[in-house]
């Protein structure tokens, strides 16, 4: 029996010692455990940035190489550790929650425009306006900051973006008559005539699914007719009644069945060649140069070209744009000056121009950055860059601007109007319902 004990106790040692990483690996295999630990230099300031650019994200092996590279140049006194997230979702509401119930990370991405304000107004984020007014700032889109203040500071930084601005098949205008896009929406309207006159859409429309086309044209209708502060008393300013009527005048111009209609068929049409102008965002650019889109040897994109949003009569929206955040970043408050100044430099790197300018091309996204695309950038990414950076101001489209509640009635909102269930105050009555029912 003593033998048998001795025997156990034995073996229990030899498990004890192989879990706690003391067995004896074969040379030159020396096992993680065992590797030296890194040691944090003296003084080195450690930044955590929890992110969801990692991944299959587009923008993950550009950003991955800017922070290695951003850490060796700050070798020994700043160094960016990033944590990777790669489900959105589970991010959101990560963030979220700690951002609720503790403090903030060190460098975060928010990615929902409507969570913003009160993130901004959590005073968990710190006051980045005396950077960006000592001239970081410039480098950013004019009225990039504008929707994101809260009592004239800036904690928030927009960054990725999305705009919207129509792309039009030249050969279409042309065989309607037509040399250049118009500027104002009379033009529009005349243009739209001739090119149904052609035996042409003229552009697509869809109340089906989530209505987006249609949503999209009644945000650049708004900015047209209200401009920058259209958003500043909700539904209750004039624009939004006016825009209705010129969205429901648009439904004389589309496609059949487009009261039904889903995204699909909007680029079906457009890519068919029956539609003359085509409204979504640059993440869509690349079907402009797929060879399955080609016809009779052209691509989408040697037939098209970039146009502004046209003027509206005595509107106050010419030089606007519409756009929306894909993502925004943000930097917790910090009580040590030292390691505030080197979040602020990393966020510096991250939003230079010429970095901007290499993540723009490598993942095919925009950017509230002004930059100079690079020359390998595809040629209508190049013309939707140009007109983001020479705009005067910008707005989100109206699904960004409002809760949520406006976005999933809308869809019904608007075959109500093209039905003519509702008129265009009845069109802007449904939406005010659903928001305020759901607050």
């Amino acid at each position: 029996m003593k033998k048998l004990i001795a025997l156990l106790l034995a073996m229990v040692m030899v498990f004890a010692l192989a879990a706690c990483g003391q067995q004896t690996a074969p040379a030159g295999e020396q096992p993680a455990a065992e590797q030296p630990a890194a040691e944090q230099p003296a003084g080195e300031i450690v930044i955590n940035f929890p992110s969801i650019w990692v991944g299959t994200d587009s923008k993950a092996e550009y950003m991955g190489k800017l922070i290695e590279a951003f850490n060796e140049e700050n070798a020994g006194a700043i160094k960016v550790v990033v944590e990777e997230q790669t489900d959105y979702q589970a991010y959101r509401d990560k963030i979220r929650t700690t951002i609720t119930t503790g403090s903030a990370p060190d460098i975060c991405i928010l990615d929902t425009t409507f969570d913003i304000k009160a993130y901004a107004e959590s005073g968990k984020f710190m006051d980045l306006t005396p950077y960006l007014e000592a001239g970081w700032g410039d480098t950013f889109t004019d009225g990039a900051f504008d929707a994101w203040s809260v009592d004239g500071k800036v904690s928030i930084l927009p960054f990725e973006s999305a705009v919207f601005t129509p792309i039009y098949n030249t050969e279409i205008l042309a065989a309607a008559g037509w040399d250049h896009f118009p500027a104002t929406y009379d033009e529009f309207f005349q243009m739209a005539e001739d090119v149904k006159a052609a035996g042409y859409n003229v552009m697509g429309q869809m109340a089906g699914d989530n209505a987006w086309s249609s949503m999209l044209w009644y945000s650049l209708i708004v900015e047209a007719i209200g401009g920058k502060d259209v958003y500043a008393n909700g539904l209750s300013d004039p624009a939004f009644v006016e825009a209705a009527k010129v969205l429901k005048e648009m439904y004389n111009y589309t496609f059949d069945g487009a009261v039904s209609a889903t995204a699909g068929d909007v680029n079906g049409h457009f890519i068919a060649r029956d539609t003359a102008i085509y409204l979504n965002g640059p993440w869509w650019i690349a079907n402009f140069y797929k060879e399955d889109n080609a016809v009779d040897g052209k691509l989408l994109a040697d037939v098209c070209e970039v146009a502004v949003n046209p003027g509206y009569g005595e509107g106050k929206g010419v030089g606007g744009l519409v756009t929306t955040v894909q993502g925004f970043l943000a930097a917790a408050k910090q009580d040590d000056p030292a390691k505030e100044a080197a979040v602020v430099k990393f966020l510096q790197y991250v939003t230079d121009p010429a970095h901007v300018s290499e993540l723009a091309l490598s993942s095919g996204a925009m950017f509230f950055v002004k930059y100079t695309p690079s020359p390998d950038t595809n040629v209508i990414s190049q013309k939707v860059t140009e007109v983001a950076n020479s705009a005067e101001f910008t707005i989100l489209h109206v699904n960004g601007a409002f809760p949520t509640a406006f976005s999933t009635e809308f869809p019904a909102a608007v075959s109500a109007l093209v039905l003519g269930e509702v008129d265009e105050q009845g069109f802007v009555d449904m939406l005010q319902t659903a928001i305020d029912n759901a607050a």
